[in-house]
Parts: structure tokens; C-alpha cells; sequence
């Protein structure tokens, strides 16, 4: 799919006032999707003309994201909002973000803002709009969608970044190498950790970080280990907000196709497996051998990283 970025730094004619603090917004940007009928998605306000700029790289990266989130998830922007995210990039407030509803908001916004910390925030809201909710927790938020998508979007931007020699263009001006220590201390451990050790049901049951962190894993692991498509189908045959909901999700996802790929980021690594290692047979390399968890049955060993498997 193709988009397009159009604005102007000339102001509007009649400045936008946004709904929440009813501020004055002379500078626009629209990200429009050219996918059959023209679709604007994104649409990008600035306070000064001296964020015009920004505005211009904040609607290419979020429009990277839109495409990433419904290529890979099969995600898309919530039609009762005619699939219309409204950014707003404002110069007062207490530095940070908040989304609600079809609105996002960054706030003391100026030209001081390190270029991956736009992308650090803008996914991490984007992932609140785009990404199915799952909550119930007390810290660090009640929400986990916002940390999954600044992890699960960073990880892709910076993939393609490396398509494309380590071009910033579609990441604010971020070096390739910023978002790699980011995904390093931020992503990696969550995978690595869920492959070493497997679900842990102590921190699964936990409302506090352990058990939010323990829900990125499993999302982070999914994405990695089986692909984004049966992440996606998660999320969508989740059903509900809970964490129980989406490991529910993870099970219809994983046992909808015939054939199942998987790729684990070391030998001897956890495999998931939903109804247990018995119900599965490998089909490719066909020496590798599952050895199940004896309190996790649906959970197994194995010392191959690549695998095909096949329900019996």
C-alpha cells in the first residue's frame, strides 16, 4: 500500500481549536492511504511553525506504523472514528502523552526533544489507539497496549530502517543505532526470558509490573517465535481485556492453521504449544524431539530453533 504526506508550512487559513484543552493549532499535516479510495488516517496539528517540521516526520513514521500494524497484525484504525487519528503536538504541559479516544497528545514539546524519544512516545501512544486493550493492571499502567506497541512497532521500524542502509527518513531523525539499545534493554529480555523459562503462572496471576512485563513477554514471544500473523489473530480472537483472554487468543490462534512455523532464539528453548506436546507432531527436522514441561504440559523443550509442526 502507498500513502502520502501533504501540508504546508504556511498556516491555516483558520487554525484548528482541538477538543480536550480548546488551544489554537495553526499547522496541519495528513497522512492519506491511496489504497483504493483516498483515506486520510493521520492527521498531524502544530502550534508553531517551527514543529512543522516535526509534524511532517511524525505523520511519515505513524503512517509507517499504520502500515506495519495492518500488514503484519491485520489491524486497522477503528471505523466509528472514521479510521481518523488526530495528533496534536503541543508546546505547554508536563513533558509526556496521553491518548483518548481518536486523540493523541504530546506535550512541552520544542526542538530540544531527542529525535528517539518522538519515536518512543509516538509508538508507545499509537499502540494505545491501534493495538486490542488488555488492562486490569495497577502499575505501570492499567493499560499494556501502549508499552507493546512501543516495543512491537520499534522493532519493525528499525528492521526496515536496516532494509534501507540504516536510513533515519521514516524514524523523526533517530539513529538505527538508538533503537537498537532501546529494543536491547527493552524488547530482547522479555523474549529471551519467555523462551529460557516459559510462562510463569506466579507473575502471570500478578496485577503489577511482573505480571504486565510477563504479558509483553508472551506478546513479544508470540510475535517472534510463530510470526506476527498469529500475534494479530490473538489479538483478535482475544474477546475480552484480561490477560486470560489473550493467552486464550494465543490458543485459537496457534491451533487455527494446519501447519505451524516456529522459530526459537536458541536451542533448548520453550516452545508453546496449546493442549500439549502430545497433540503435536514435528514435521520438520524430523529428528528434533519435544520434551514437555512436567508442570507446564503445554509447554516444551526443544533443542531445534526452526521447526514445521502439525496438529495430530
Amino acid at each position: 500500500m502507498r500513502y502520502k504526506v501533504l501540508g504546508s508550512p504556511a498556516p491555516l487559513a483558520t487554525p484548528v481549536e482541538d477538543p480536550l484543552h480548546r488551544a489554537a493549532f495553526a499547522y496541519r499535516v495528513q497522512g492519506v492511504l491511496e489504497a483504493g479510495a483516498p483515506a486520510t488516517l493521520i492527521e498531524i496539528y502544530a502550534q508553531r511553525q517551527t514543529l512543522y517540521s516535526y509534524a511532517e516526520r511524525a505523520c511519515r513514521l505513524l503512517m509507517e506504523c499504520y502500515l506495519l500494524a495492518n500488514q503484519r497484525l491485520g489491524l486497522d484504525h477503528p471505523l466509528r472514528y472514521n479510521r481518523l487519528l488526530r495528533v496534536f503536538l503541543m508546546t505547554e504541559g508536563k513533558a509526556g502523552a496521553e491518548q483518548q479516544q481518536n486523540l493523541i497528545y504530546l506535550y512541552d514539546l520544542s526542538e530540544r526533544v531527542p529525535p528517539h524519544e518522538w519515536v518512543r512516545e509516538l509508538t508507545h501512544e499509537y499502540g494505545h489507539w491501534i493495538i486490542p486493550p488488555i488492562n486490569s493492571f495497577v502499575e505501570p499502567e492499567p493499560w499494556a497496549n501502549g508499552d507493546l506497541g512501543e516495543r512491537w512497532f520499534t522493532y519493525y521500524l528499525a528492521e526496515n530502517a536496516r532494509n534501507l542502509n540504516g536510513s533515519s527518513d521514516l524514524l523523526m531523525g533517530a539513529p538505527l543505532s538508538a533503537l537498537e539499545s532501546y529494543l536491547r534493554r527493552a524488547a530482547a529480555p522479555l523474549v529471551e526470558r519467555m523462551a529460557r523459562e516459559g510462562l510463569n503462572p506466579q507473575r502471570w496471576r500478578s496485577r503489577r509490573r511482573d505480571g504486565y512485563e510477563e504479558y509483553l513477554a508472551l506478546a513479544l514471544y508470540i510475535d517472534r517465535v510463530y510470526g506476527s500473523r498469529r500475534l494479530g489473530r490473538a489479538m483478535l480472537c482475544a474477546g475480552g481485556v484480561e490477560p486470560d483472554d489473550f493467552l486464550r487468543g494465543v490458543r485459537e490462534s496457534l491451533t487455527e492453521p494446519e501447519t505451524l512455523s516456529a522459530e526459537l532464539p536458541f536451542p533448548n528453548a520453550y516452545l508453546f504449544l496449546p493442549g500439549g506436546a502430545a497433540r503435536w507432531r514435528i514435521v520438520e527436522p524430523r529428528d528434533a524431539k519435544l520434551t514437555p514441561d512436567p508442570k507446564r504440559p503445554e509447554w516444551a523443550c526443544c533443542a531445534a530453533t526452526k521447526l514445521q509442526l502439525r496438529r495430530r
